[in-house]
């Protein structure tokens, strides 16, 4: 079960994760079958993802722009 939001702004289902071995930048990457039954938008560039709640608010999930540019010069070298 992955809940994603917080309290009454949230969504949780049931995902299949597939665990791979190779180092990425990424913490998990989520499929368009569980972005379509979330119902979300997503922009890598903005680090950024919107999806609708049961009680029809918008809720945005966002990613700090300077971390994730660290994370992803440390898996390069």
């Amino acid at each position: 079960m992955t809940t994603f939001g917080q309290d009454k702004l949230s969504r949780s289902f049931t995902i299949r994760y597939l665990l791979v071995g190779p180092d990425t930048s990424y913490f998990s990457l989520i499929g368009r079958k569980t972005l379509n039954e979330l119902g979300a938008i997503d922009s890598t560039p903005h680090l950024k993802m919107k999806f609708p709640t049961l009680i029809g608010e918008i809720v945005t999930v966002k990613a700090d722009q300077k971390q994730a540019q660290q994370c992803y010069t440390e898996t390069l070298g």
